[in-house]
């Protein structure tokens, strides 16, 4: 049967540009799906330590929320009140035990409800508050309670569900923990229906799926391509075989072997092809990752086969194996469907034009070529157009993010926006500049299993530099209200009056938001929810004035005259007059070059200068020691920065530990020290109250400790006498008084810039003979930050507060004892708005947006890669329609062979070509253009074409639609061209004897002649 082995091993140079096609076209979708896969793990990997922590689903009755509440999950009754005030607020019941098993289950923290009243986050004293439920109202006791860390909102009230009860259960949440093997969520721990607490790896997972959901759509098209090309392909093979066929049939070869010998024989050229097309899908993008790094592109991808890749690319694979296989099946059926006489040799249609033709019919009537390529050329080029137009959309959505007309401030260092730290002090600083600023914080949440941006945010500020209008509803007033873009509404079905429940994004947090309004903004703005920055502190863990990003809509520039600059001066206020002054001085080098800068510090007569070297956008502190003058005070110089410092003897003394004010007949222990910490032992120490004019003597130990006597009501007069050495402090004694620490606040560095690292030191000091637990509360500079300490009678704690990145100006602090400061210092941040700006341009606020860094950060440049997405499938649609115009130019060989023959140049017949080609690729791109286009509107309307919560709306601009039949057009006449020269080259001769189907090249005198 050596027909056999003709028929599936013996091939042409046209069955070898069929494998070239395949591979091209396989290996821009084995590329595509990799590089795709590697996004997928780079988004994934960033965001793979927050796991989800649970889940938390919202029922609108308490029934049905324990009817549907599984094994380990917590029913939290809610009720909606109203304050004197109209706010709207919210009130969760949950009971000891709940909060307590609840705990052991699970990580999260649930606040444990009060014997009686409610609790709350923001509250900082007990007090009385009234409660309109829709059942009764309610006048309660308010309890504060910590409010960090912690699932529930600060916000809303937590107590008894007796209490929810009574105001009136508006419904309930079911509150599952991760791993708890209950509740309706899949294998990674998404729901199909609530919030994940903590969303970000829960955003990236459910994102990857969408956009595979779309790679599947990609591959449908190749596997048309490849359908189309193994078609024309084999139509060709069965016109040369068609008198070998003919014999087979009738020597008795049935119907269905000659089908399966075809089919195996596309089968087999799809086989080779799909194997170098992945060889070429692999190799493509490493070069292109290498070229990349090489010409200093930004990208981050990491492109391997994973497991990901081949659950994509097995199915594609197989799939486009079947349609090879019924492709080469139906390019034989209608030569051996009918009986063998029937199987003739006359293949060409008569193509004479008939002279009664109208004029439009003769602008459409082909020279050479036949109609029947029409259809296989419009699906090659619908396949073609919708890439473009995909394409076209995805930039339309991209590109805002990532220009660079504006500027986005982000901290320096900082890998991705998502762990950025800004002030948000700083949009202020440039509103009063008259530059519109944005401060924001970046969410990735999920919503009923689909992944949601949002975006806490001033409504106003944000759409001053988003170009957002707000088409319905109103603005958002309060912090529990919400607005949502136009398309991110109409993918997750949100509407205004809607109430929506959403999780932590990179903190384990749960939250309602109220839906106020729609807006339309362009690109990516249009698909995000945007909320208040209360609440997007409490998804995101940020602190108090603390954000992600700002944004402006103008770009930012330095001086460029000025490339070091002085950060920040520290220095101690108070320093002995034998010790030397160290002076530590904080420059940064914004420029793009090396320089050196020289510091000049001045103290009274004393001054010293240091040259310090500083790399290209590099910062370094150094330490100059000055001589200190003689005791009194000095002014400390550098540069424009001017510090007052006190020189002291170091034999002044001092008082430790003194309390403002006592209870009476308290006697609270201090220390007696030199001003170099040395204890002064025997000092006497006379208390003295006017009051009753009674004076008490004490004298301090060994370690220069006392207990100092206060008597009765009235300012007490405390006097320190050692040698010649004295010090005076007055004391008030009260019987409101109460036993409080003795604190001090340090702000470090002294005197911070914009661009330190800025903490407050809290020295506590329990001068009282009894242990003093304390919740404290330090505010101010950026920070409200809550602690409880403990400190026993006579001992020092001392705790470290960050505070952040500062603006420039004078601030406060503030530090609060069960209700009563108890400590305070201001100071100044160093720097105008020049550092401001300096900020941004020092490689920490480059142009685009805040997502636009994390696409840099996740893809690398966006452009490069879809113009390469977009290059490829044109090169792979170049490769399928060539197939189809060689079966066609193949067809009408004969033809040509005459024109030859009788004096036609090989450029006649290739205008020729090419003008048939044009015609028909005027109405195939036209008919592509539709069918693209309607494609992508359906895929819309079904919700295919969201990725990331991003909805790509088809953008059909001028542009778009100009590209597409330009290069649909280009694609058609570049491959009639290739096709013509090739068969424009040969003899006349042998085109028609190639055209002769009773005579077959290489037919043996065995009959087994078959190529």
């Amino acid at each position: 049967m050596g027909y056999r082995r003709a028929l599936l091993t013996r091939w042409s140079r046209r069955d070898k540009l069929a494998i070239l096609v395949i591979a091209v076209t396989v290996g821009f979708l084995t590329g595509t799906t990799i590089v795709v896969a590697a996004v997928s793990t780079q988004t994934t990997s960033i965001a793979a330590e927050y796991g989800t922590d649970g889940t938390a689903v919202h029922y609108d009755s308490v029934a049905r929320a324990q009817e549907e509440a599984g094994a380990g999950a917590l029913v939290v009754p809610m009720a909606t009140v109203e304050l004197p005030n109209g706010e709207t607020r919210y009130v969760a019941g949950i009971s000891n035990q709940q909060a307590s098993a609840f705990k052991t289950d699970s990580d999260v923290s649930i606040p444990a409800p009060p014997p009686a009243g409610v609790t709350s986050g923001t509250r900082t004293t007990k007090g009385k508050q009234r409660l309109v439920g829709d059942r009764e109202t309610l006048t309660v006791a308010v309890t504060p309670r910590p409010s960090g860390q912690q699932l529930i909102p600060s916000d809303w009230y937590v107590t008894q569900p007796d209490t929810v009860r009574k105001l009136g259960a508006s419904g309930a949440y079911v509150i599952t923990p991760e791993n708890s093997g209950s509740g309706a969520a899949d294998g990674a721990g998404i729901p199909s229906r609530g919030v994940t607490l903590r969303s970000a790896l829960a955003f990236f997972v459910t994102g990857t799926r969408q956009l595979l959901a779309v790679l599947t759509l990609t591959a449908v098209g190749g596997t048309v391509l490849v359908g189309v090309t193994i078609y024309s392909v084999m139509k060709m093979t069965v016109r040369d075989r068609r008198q070998s066929i003919r014999v087979l049939r009738s020597t008795g070869c049935r119907p269905r072997t000659v089908l399966s010998l075809f089919a195996l024989r596309a089968g087999l050229l799809t086989a080779i092809g799909i194997g170098v097309g992945y060889a070429l899908g692999i190799i493509l993008p490493n070069i292109s990752v290498n070229a990349a790094v090489s010409l200093g592109l930004p990208t981050s991808l990491s492109v391997h086969v994973t497991r990901l890749v081949l659950t994509v690319l097995v199915p594609l694979y197989v799939g486009t194996l079947l349609v090879a296989l019924v492709a080469g099946a139906a390019a034989v059926w209608p030569t051996v469907s009918p009986p063998p006489a029937r199987v003739t040799g006359e293949l060409e249609r008569d193509q004479t034009r008939k002279a009664t033709q109208s004029r439009f019919r003769r602008l459409f009537t082909l020279q050479l070529l036949d109609w029947r390529a029409l259809a296989p050329s419009m699906a090659t080029l619908t396949v073609f157009v919708t890439v473009i137009l995909l394409m076209g959309s995805i930039a339309g959505v991209m590109t805002p993010l990532m220009s660079a007309q504006g500027t986005t401030l982000t901290e320096p260092g900082a890998i991705h926006p998502v762990a950025s730290n800004v002030p948000q002090r700083y949009a202020d600083a440039l509103r009063a500049k008259g530059i519109a600023a944005s401060a924001e914080i970046l969410l990735f949440t999920v919503h009923d299993g689909q992944p949601v941006v949002a975006r806490g945010a001033n409504y106003s500020a944000f759409a001053s530099v988003s170009n957002a209008t707000l088409e319905r509803g109103s603005p958002p007033q309060s912090a529990n209200e919400a607005v949502v873009g136009a398309d991110l509404a109409r993918t997750a079905g949100i509407d205004v009056g809607d109430t929506v429940s959403l999780g932590g994004s990179t903190q384990t947090a749960l939250t309602r938001v109220h839906v106020v309004g729609t807006y339309t903004a362009p690109g990516l703005y249009d698909d995000q929810l945007l909320v208040s920055l209360p609440v997007a502190r409490q998804l995101a863990g940020r602190p108090n004035g603390s954000v992600h990003i700002v944004r402006t809509p103008k770009r930012l520039e330095g001086r460029p005259d000025a490339s070091v600059e002085l950060l920040d001066v520290s220095a101690p206020p108070r320093i002995e007059s034998t010790h030397r002054l160290p002076v530590t001085v904080r420059l940064r080098n914004f420029g793009d070059e090396p320089a050196t800068h020289n510091v000049t510090a001045t103290l009274g007569d004393a001054s010293k200068t240091v040259p310090v070297r500083l790399d290209a956008g590099s910062q370094r502190a150094v330490t100059v020691r000055l001589p200190t003058p003689e005791p009194g005070t000095a002014t400390l110089r550098v540069g424009n920065e001017t510090r007052s410092i006190t020189v002291v003897s170091p034999d002044a003394i001092r008082i430790r530990g003194l309390p403002e004010a006592a209870p009476p007949n308290s006697t609270p222990h201090v220390r007696v020290s030199t001003m170099a910490g040395e204890p002064v032992t025997n000092a006497s120490v006379r208390v003295s109250t006017p009051r009753n004019g009674l004076d008490a003597i004490v004298r301090t130990d060994g370690n220069g400790s006392v207990g100092i006597p206060f008597g009765t009501v009235g300012n007490s007069t405390v006097r320190v006498i050692a040698g010649n050495r004295t010090v005076t402090h007055t004391v008030q004694v009260s019987g409101s008084a109460s036993r409080t620490l003795v604190a001090g606040v340090e702000v470090l560095p002294s005197t911070p810039s914009l661009l330190s690292r800025t903490r407050a030191r809290l020295r506590l000091f329990n001068p009282w003979n009894r242990t003093l637990d304390r919740d404290l509360r330090l505010s101010g500079g950026g920070a409200d930050v809550r602690r409880t300490v403990s400190v026993a009678p006579s001992d020092t704690v001392v705790k470290t507060v960050r505070l952040g990145q500062q603006t420039p100006g004078s601030h406060s602090l503030s530090l609060v004892s069960g209700g009563q400061p108890i400590a305070s210092t201001s100071y100044t941040v160093t720097g105008d708005d020049r550092l401001v700006t300096a900020y941004a341009g020092g490689g920490n606020g480059a142009g685009g947006t805040g997502i636009g860094r994390a696409l840099t950060t996740a893809f690398g440049n966006l452009q490069l890669l879809l113009l390469v997405l977009v290059s490829l499938a044109g090169l792979m649609t170049v490769g399928s329609t060539t197939a189809v115009f060689a079966q066609a130019v193949h067809a009408r060989q004969r033809a040509i062979g005459i024109y030859r023959a009788t004096g036609a140049w090989p450029t006649r017949v290739l205008r020729l070509v090419v003008g048939d080609a044009l015609c028909i690729g005027v109405v195939a791109v036209s008919g592509a253009l539709a069918f693209g286009t309607g494609t992508l509107f359906v895929l819309d309307r079904l919700n295919y074409l969201v990725v990331y919560g991003v909805r790509i709306s088809t953008t059909l601009t001028p542009g778009v639609v100009v590209g597409s039949v330009l290069g649909g057009l280009t694609v058609m006449l570049l491959s009639a061209g290739l096709v013509a020269a090739q068969f424009s080259r040969r003899q006349p001769a042998k085109l028609v004897k190639d055209s002769v189907a009773t005579t077959e090249r290489g037919r043996s005198s065995d009959g087994r002649g078959v190529q």
